[in-house]
């Protein structure tokens, strides 16, 4: 068994084995404060169809519909089974997608705007999943990677778990980097203390 496979194999154990309650212990009232306030910051006015990528148990999804239009489409995609399970039992009009990013079972130009929330560190192929995010995009669709917890935290947290060691949120730099390689062309990055916020236009 190679490295990589054991780690992903490791990986899905992990939040598979974590899925229930999951946002019940990792989003506290003031996380949720933050969450809404993040969400109600994108542009989803001009979002039809909206894909959450590593959705988890669906955190985003409340902001989401309080704060898109009235018929938009959401779709969610984790590879984690047991995350999409709870994510159904709560939301069951979203459509979900057992799968990994660098791999979506969606249409070329099918979506309006992808959100990657607190999740792009465990993507384990970066590039690829950012030409996945690239290819499902309609022309002028944004893609974002958002974090509500600043970079270096972020790391060190994945870094004391053996099940997530090494899943590090790439600078800016390296952000622009990657998505400028996959075909993007206007990307904007900003990072502090206790957020990341990453934008990719088609």
């Amino acid at each position: 068994m190679s490295k990589n496979f054991a780690q992903h194999a490791e990986r899905e154990e992990f939040f598979n084995a974590h899925a229930t309650g999951w946002e019940a212990r990792n989003y506290p009232p003031e996380k949720l404060r933050q969450v809404d306030q993040l969400v109600q910051g994108l542009p989803l006015a001009h979002a039809r169809v909206i894909l959450d990528v590593g959705c988890g148990e669906g955190v985003l999804q409340p902001f989401l519909q309080k704060y898109a239009l009235t018929d938009a489409l959401f779709l969610a995609l984790d590879p984690s089974a047991a995350m999409l399970q709870c994510l159904s039992a709560r939301f069951p009009h979203v459509r979900t997608y057992q799968a990994a990013a660098e791999c979506m079972p969606l249409p070329d130009a099918s979506v309006d705007m992808v959100i990657c929330f607190s999740a792009f560190p465990h993507v384990a192929d970066k590039k690829a999943a950012a030409r996945e995010f690239y290819r499902v995009l309609r022309p002028a669709g944004r893609a974002y990677v958002l974090h509500i917890d600043g970079r270096e935290k972020l790391n060190q947290l994945h870094d004391s778990h053996h099940a997530v060691e090494g899943d590090h949120l790439p600078c800016p730099t390296g952000m622009r980097i990657i998505f400028s390689e996959a075909g993007f062309t206007n990307i904007e990055a900003s990072e502090g203390p206790d957020n990341f916020h990453f934008c990719a236009i088609k």
